[in-house]
């Protein structure tokens, strides 16, 4: 068995004690302040002891909390086992970590957009590396189960059709990754994608409504499903009579605030004007995702939801354009393994 560190111990010993006789998750908040070890370092330490399995993570809007396994309990000399716990384990999804053959992802972006609608350089670029790095021999997604739509293809209804079929053709163990990029736009106090062939005055009718993606999000079997929603507020293109002036981020957190189902998370950024895309730039929260999948969001030579959100929390800092999270996702899934 791996041999425990002082600050490791440290932390693994607050989570025990916060927990008493209970399977409870314990918020890296609150660890910080029992240790007084700063929070960042608490979370380093929560993604290496979820790698040893002495712990079990789930992901939260406010950051990361923890549950000590029994391994863990064993690490720090406590023999006895867990207090009978039945209702509150039947609560949280299984741990799981092998592939099953079946994960699905899928990547979506418009960069080309008919005028008047502004252009997007990188987004293309940016849905074409996604999917290789899902799909490649590092990436935890089989080649023929990766699916992109860029351009002229990420039409309303093919859009629309291929976010069903991802999410409803799964099982509960199989992990479904999807990623949308493009502009976004408010009209009549609902949030829409702009597809390729939207147009400017008739988005309500030809959009890719979000409440239509959370709705098929929500429905998916599978307890280990992620949405990544990049939006790019499209500003001045929309009349402010369709628009009604109302904020894209606060209708966006609206729309998706409850995730429904266990193991599901949903992350979104929406950066308020196409400054950040401009001269082919990615935008920040793309450009974090990709540095991430690429290695730098792995731990141990392995990048994981809690690892890449971890780092991508970083990235982002207090900028405008951090991401907001919504649902929770318990356990730990691997996207890539880099070694």
């Amino acid at each position: 068995m791996p041999r425990l560190f002082g600050a490791q111990r440290l932390v693994l010993q607050a989570i025990q004690e916060a927990q008493g006789d209970t399977t409870a998750f314990i918020e890296d908040a609150k660890l910080a302040r029992s240790t007084q070890i700063a929070l960042r370092d608490i979370r380093d330490w929560f993604l290496t002891m979820d790698q040893d399995e002495y712990v079990d993570l789930a992901l939260t809007e406010g950051g990361m909390k923890a549950s000590i396994t029994p391994k863990g309990r064993l690490a720090l000399g406590l023999y006895r086992p867990f207090p009978e716990q039945a209702a509150t384990l039947a609560q949280e999804p299984v741990r799981l970590r092998s592939r099953t053959g079946r994960e699905r992802a899928l990547v979506i972006g418009v960069s080309d957009y008919p005028p008047p609608i502004p252009r997007l350089p990188a987004v293309a670029n940016d849905v074409r590396e996604i999917a290789k790095l899902l799909g490649s021999d590092q990436g935890q997604f089989p080649g023929q189960n990766v699916k992109s739509l860029v351009e002229h293809e990420a039409t309303q209804k093919a859009v629309l059709e291929a976010i069903d079929s991802t999410f409803s053709n799964v099982q509960a163990e199989d992990a479904v990754f999807a990623y949308l990029a493009g502009h976004g736009a408010v009209v009549g106090g609902q949030y829409y994608f702009v597809a390729h062939d939207t147009t400017v005055k008739d988005i309500a009718t030809n959009g890719v409504p979000l409440m239509q993606i959370k709705a098929a999000f929500d429905a998916s079997p599978s307890q280990r499903a992620f949405l990544w929603l990049d939006f790019c507020h499209s500003g001045g293109i929309i009349p402010r009579d369709l628009s009604g002036g109302q904020d894209d981020r606060e209708v966006i957190s609206r729309t998706l605030e409850v995730a429904q189902g266990q193991g599901k998370l949903i992350v979104a950024a929406c950066t308020p004007t196409q400054y950040s895309y401009e001269q082919g730039a990615h935008g920040l929260f793309t450009d974090a995702l990709l540095k991430g999948l690429k290695g730098e969001a792995a731990n141990k030579g392995e990048v994981t939801i809690n690892s890449l959100y971890d780092y991508i929390d970083r990235k982002m800092g207090s900028d405008r354009q951090r991401p907001m999270m919504f649902g929770q996702m318990t356990g730990r899934v691997l996207l890539m393994h880099m070694a």
